[in-house]
């Protein structure tokens, strides 16, 4: 992150992570205008002394795309950056949906997509951390999960959470490991390191602290579908589970009730099903493939005796 001195547009807790001299066009009618461009913990703008002349917020950002457009005398690709506006009033007739667009022609314009990208538009939730952590080895995985767990750390926190002989070593597994496997799996680094942030949620400026990159969003739990085939002397029970391993799973039998519960590195999942018949408590067995979990249940004595199928 740049640390630019006496910028007079900062708010407090903000701070710069990208700047530079470009040019912005606010809508295809209007011209090129010179300025200073920043990429801020909470927005992007651009300021040509003495005044912010364009800002939009990092939370109003929908949509990024390098275009390339005729930028003063020559053609280029330049970021196109689409957002919603904040009062409807300001929109043309050409923008009902209430979305307008700017252009940034900026120097290393590909560094600019990926960072504004990161700020605004990529989403972190409970699934993304699992998929990352999966190929992880328990080390790295656990700098992972406790970064999600408590957003942001030093780094003698997190050296000394895998006891790591040197500060080196957990940047490297940073750099080489969880970054490295994040770019692979979904396209996109997923630790930063950041100088001075905002932490909204207590309102604290934090120094010095690995955080987790983008927009986090809790999954909700809900209830996995499945189906329920009599079989005769057993009962078949085929539900669609993501991510689930065999080793995670746990089967409980209460009369009439299947208790399914699984377990992955961020999450928990837990869910009754009603069963037609009684089971025997002692014949339950179980294979996943594909995402889809098959539990077979053999029936009590008497449910198959009564079905007149043994």
């Amino acid at each position: 992150m740049n640390q630019i001195d006496n910028i007079p547009f900062l708010d407090k807790g903000e701070d710069v992570i990208l700047s530079d001299h470009g040019l912005l066009k606010e809508n295809l009618r209007s011209g090129w205008k010179p300025g200073g461009c920043y990429l801020t913990t909470r927005r992007l703008l651009s300021f040509q002394p003495p005044r912010v002349t364009f800002q939009v917020p990092l939370d109003d950002i929908v949509g990024l795309s390098l275009e390339k457009r005729a930028v003063i005398l020559r053609s280029k690709n330049v970021l196109s950056i689409a957002y919603r506006k904040r009062r409807p009033k300001a929109a043309s007739r050409d923008n009902r949906n209430g979305l307008l667009k700017a252009w940034l022609a900026i120097n290393a314009v590909d560094n600019w997509k990926r960072k504004v990208y990161e700020r605004s538009l990529l989403r972190i939730n409970d699934d993304v951390i699992d998929r990352i952590a999966d190929e992880l080895d328990p080390d790295s995985r656990a700098i992972l999960v406790y970064l999600w767990q408590n957003k942001h750390a030093r780094i003698e926190e997190l050296a000394e959470l895998i006891q790591a002989p040197t500060h080196m070593d957990v940047l490297l597994r940073i750099r080489e490991d969880i970054n490295a496997t994040a770019v692979r799996v979904i396209g996109n680094a997923i630790l930063s390191f950041e100088k001075a942030r905002l932490d909204r949620e207590t309102g604290r400026k934090v120094l010095f602290n690995w955080w987790i990159l983008g927009r986090r969003e809790r999954s909700e739990e809900s209830p996995a579908c499945f189906d329920i085939f009599d079989e005769g002397v057993y009962l078949t029970i085929v539900m669609e589970l993501p991510g689930v391993k065999p080793e995670d799973m746990l089967l409980e039998l209460d009369k009439r009730k299947l208790r399914v519960s699984a377990s992955s590195v961020c999450k928990t999942f837990h869910q009754e099903i009603d069963l037609p018949a009684d089971v025997e408590n002692g014949d339950v067995s179980s294979r996943v493939n594909n995402n889809v979990v098959e539990i077979r249940l053999k029936k009590a004595s008497m449910a198959a005796l009564k079905d007149g199928r043994t």
